[in-house]
């Protein structure tokens, strides 16, 4: 069998090789970066073809182990939950109750096990979540704070107990803050479906920007479509954290030379993020006076008061950013033809207005990071070419 692959051949600015620490640091870290740009590619995939805002998540920790070979998550299974808890806790794009009821589990074991000094077993965190598909949050929460109970020596401090109380009481009225606003998200999020104009609420940063902060700052994401019916999670580009076998990977470091200059050529699965990372190096002159100018908004709104009105006119200069940079898109493939369509393209076919300039961010900061990471490492990339490449 063969596979259709593109080959990116990167030529190092100076004539140094490679040490290894260096090549196995630029190895991890490209692969890093390139797994993100595909979760951009995806996400956008998934929101195409009609899936929910709400059922998208992220976990709040990087991925550490270095293989995941499974395509779903069934969180009924205790081991798989088990290898899910692990790295973090989910926060959904949009927000949903089951997934935040099952956040707040997993943050008050977790938040629990920091102050005692036995941890309460992975098993009954299992068992308790698992119950909670029947029951109420409130009983699971009381449970896992009994089990923190029984851990505790006969000696333990009225500190410790208090911290105890006071963790589960701070999860139970996160809960309860939610609920209480649990009609107006429900409003806001038929409102950004359908493109409505909305005002700048707390709401937004609240329950539906985290997810965008969480995927920028974590260096290599778990991101999944939650199954409700199911009780199951779909991984998002589970192919990129499974072990080779049989299959190509997403992403080959095929060989490098000692040339002068030296080079690297790299086979990437995805032609989208191949004509991407070749196409961004000419585009980011543009992007980067963009981001600039985000940047300074930002930086204005932290400085500054943040009144009502000084976050809405900050938001508002960046959608207008966002909003022209999809237009020169559009103007800009709308000339050209028979060409492999970028991640751009995929994202600025999202319907969701809100979500679409939110990714398209995401996407410009991961554009600016792969470049970051090339300039460090002295390399350009200089062409990009199809290939068929065997499996093995």
């Amino acid at each position: 069998m063969s596979d259709k692959r593109f080959e990116l051949h990167f030529v190092r600015t100076v004539n140094e090789v490679f040490d290894p620490w260096e090549l196995s640091n630029f190895i991890n870290d490209f692969g890093n970066e390139y797994y993100k740009f595909d979760l951009l590619r995806n996400i956008a995939l998934e929101l195409e073809k009609g899936e929910l805002p709400e059922n998208i998540l992220i976990l709040n920790n990087s991925i550490k182990r270095k293989y995941i070979n499974y395509e779903y998550i069934d969180l009924k299974n205790s081991s798989m939950f088990n290898s899910f808890q692990s790295i973090g806790y989910p926060i959904s794009l949009y927000p949903n109750k089951e997934i935040l009821k099952m956040s707040l589990v997993i943050r008050l074991y977790k938040r629990l096990n920091k102050i005692l000094n036995k941890n309460i077993s992975s098993n009954i965190l299992t068992s308790e979540y698992q119950k909670l598909h029947n029951g109420s949050l409130s009983s699971t929460l009381n449970n896992l704070y009994e089990a923190a109970l029984e851990k505790l020596p006969k000696n333990a401090s009225i500190t410790i107990k208090n911290n105890i109380i006071n963790i589960k009481n701070e999860i139970e009225k996160e809960y309860t803050n939610y609920l209480s606003h649990e009609e107006e998200i429900n409003k806001l999020i038929q409102q950004l479906k359908n493109n409505e104009a909305i005002d700048t609420t707390n709401l937004l940063d609240q329950y539906f920007n985290y997810f965008f902060e969480l995927f920028s700052k974590t260096s290599k994401p778990l991101v999944g479509i939650y199954l409700e019916e199911e009780k199951k999670i779909k991984i998002i580009c589970s192919k990129h954290l499974r072990k080779r076998k049989e299959t190509l990977p997403e992403l080959d470091f095929k060989r490098f030379g000692h040339n002068s200059p030296p080079f690297f050529d790299i086979l990437t699965g995805a032609a989208q993020i191949g004509k991407t990372i070749y196409d961004s190096k000419k585009e980011q002159e543009l992007r980067d006076e963009q981001i600039k100018t985000e940047k300074l908004n930002q930086i204005y709104v932290n400085t500054k008061v943040a009144t009502e009105i000084v976050k809405k006119e900050t938001i508002l200069v960046r959608k207008q950013i966002l909003e022209e940079q999809l237009i020169q898109l559009k103007e800009k493939r709308s000339s050209e033809s028979n060409n492999i369509n970028t991640i751009e393209d995929e994202i600025a076919e999202i319907r969701n207005t809100h979500v679409k300039l939110n990714v398209m961010e995401l996407y410009n900061n991961q554009t600016l990071n792969m470049n970051l990471l090339l300039k460090r490492n002295k390399l350009n990339l200089k062409d990009i070419n199809s290939k068929i490449d065997k499996k093995a």
